[in-house]
C-alpha cells in the first residue's frame, strides 16, 4: 500500500474509492490510476470517487496536463463513471480536473460527499 493514496472498494453502489493525501507527484498519481484499472478494469461501468481534499499541490501545470492525458487516453477511465472530490477551500489540480471533466462525458467534479456518492450509484451500466 502507498503512503500517498489508498484504494478501497465500496459495496453499497460498486464504487471505487481513491483517497490521494499528502505531497503527490505526477508518478504517484499514475500509479493509482493504473492500479485502479488493474484491479477493476472488469466493472461497468467502473464508478470511481477520487477524493482530492487531503492532498498538497505537488504538479506543475505541464504534469497536471500530462495526468489529465493519461486519464482522458486510458481505455478503462475513458467508458468510467468519475467523480472528483474537492475541498470547499482549495484544489491543488484544478486544472487536471477541468480538463478531464471537459473531455470525458461521465465525470464531475463535487465539494460534498454524499452528493458524489449519490451521483455514481445513479449512474447506469453500459449496455452493449
Amino acid at each position: 500500500m502507498s503512503p500517498y493514496f489508498s484504494i478501497k472498494y465500496i459495496p453499497d453502489g460498486r464504487i471505487v474509492r481513491v483517497v490521494f493525501a499528502g505531497r503527490l507527484g505526477l508518478v504517484e498519481r499514475i500509479a493509482a490510476a493504473q492500479q485502479v484499472t488493474e484491479k477493476y478494469h472488469h466493472h461497468s461501468p467502473l464508478r470511481l470517487l477520487v477524493d482530492l481534499r487531503q492532498q498538497e499541490a505537488a504538479l506543475t501545470p505541464e504534469e497536471q496536463r500530462q495526468l489529465a492525458g493519461f486519464v482522458c487516453d486510458d481505455p478503462v477511465l475513458q467508458k468510467a463513471h468519475i467523480a472528483i472530490l474537492h475541498r470547499h477551500d482549495y484544489s491543488a489540480t484544478a486544472l487536471v480536473s477541468g480538463l478531464v471533466t471537459r473531455h470525458l462525458p461521465n465525470a464531475r467534479q463535487f465539494l460534498v460527499e454524499s452528493e458524489a456518492l449519490d451521483w455514481l450509484r445513479e449512474r447506469r451500466p453500459v449496455t452493449g
